[in-house]
């Protein structure tokens, strides 16, 4: 079988999948997932802080912190839990919209 053919069509089948709506908007989706998975994993951690010293100042379990850390979240944490959450590390939330050279931001706890 000859191997530059099957990546050539590989390559053609991924260009053509980059084109699909729904695909790009289920990638965007995952990656903002990670990121927040991201930003709570390192917030913990420069505090040193187990999931659970965090859950218990958060008053949530400690399932709930590592649902929102780990890779299989299917949603995004609701804002206000975040801001807990975060907020129980000494940390506050704030939020930020931009346009070309336009920014709104706002803090919120």
């Amino acid at each position: 079988m000859n191997s530059r053919h099957v990546g050539s069509t590989f390559r053609s089948h991924l260009r053509e999948m980059e084109k699909d709506p729904a695909l790009k908007r289920a990638i965007a989706e995952h990656m903002e997932k990670a990121r927040v998975a991201m930003l709570l994993r390192q917030v913990r951690q420069r505090e040193h802080l187990t999931q659970l010293q965090l859950a218990q100042r958060a008053g949530v379990s400690q399932s709930v912190i590592a649902r929102i850390e780990g890779n299989g979240a299917s949603t995004l944490p609701r804002l206000d839990l975040l801001t807990r959450v975060v907020g129980a590390a000494g940390y506050h939330t704030a939020l930020r919209a931009a346009k070309g050279r336009s920014v709104v931001e706002v803090t919120l706890a």
